[in-house]
């Protein structure tokens, strides 16, 4: 009887085992290649999270309000209060929607404003966006961008300046208040800026009116 024998060659195993290497390192690779790439959003996202959470904005002292006659009532006009960066935080943009003349019939003029918006709320009335100028004290680069150690001034108008000390009732939809803020009222005004989360500042006017009230 013949006897037949078959087998392969070395070269042949060679070929088939390269094979399989390439095989297994072209998946490993794809997998590695998803998991960096998962790992990485996942890191970008809780990045972007904590910016989103953490106060980028700080106040940087007490509120103070200035009051006038409106309509023959002592109410409060505008409220002025400072801001700096917390420690480490991005630039902020503190473009105004309303520039603050010296002198004039209408001192307050209409402009573009930037990203930063600031609310007002009490018992009665909520405005979603208020009218406010911006000034820079101590040192600034000139612009309007609150970075480093500079500290902006920010002043909320909640009565219309008719002339430089004269204030009237605003029309309904021009973001003045409609109802005046006087003695006892509590009010909040909440800042929330392009980048970070918003605060809030929360006082109540004392029940003796004067021309300036410093509120802690």
């Amino acid at each position: 009887m013949e006897r037949s024998e078959r087998g392969i060659t070395g070269l042949e195993t060679a070929i088939i085992l390269i094979a399989f290497v390439v095989v297994a390192s072209v998946f490993a690779f794809t997998i590695l290649s998803v998991g960096i790439f998962a790992s990485e959003k996942s890191k970008q996202t809780a990045l972007s999270g904590v910016n989103e959470t953490q106060s980028t904005l700080r106040p940087t002292g007490g509120v103070v309000a200035l009051t006038d006659l409106v309509s023959g009532t002592s109410s409060v006009t505008r409220l002025k209060f400072t801001v700096g960066l917390n420690s480490g935080s991005s630039a902020i943009e503190l473009t105004p929607a309303w520039t603050a003349a010296v002198s004039g019939a209408s001192p307050i003029s209409a402009g573009v404003g930037g990203p930063t918006i600031i609310s007002y709320t009490d018992s009665r009335q909520h405005l979603s966006e208020t009218n406010w100028t911006v000034a820079w004290l101590g040192e600034s680069d000139g612009d309007d961008i609150l970075e480093g150690d500079e500290t902006a001034e920010i002043t909320v108008w909640l009565q219309e300046r008719a002339g430089d000390d004269t204030f009237s009732v605003g029309s309904p939809g021009d973001n003045f208040l409609d109802n005046l803020l006087t003695k006892s009222l509590t009010f909040s005004i909440t800042i929330t800026p392009s980048v970070g989360a918003t605060f809030e500042l929360q006082r109540t006017i004392p029940a003796s009116m004067d021309t300036a009230l410093f509120l802690d």
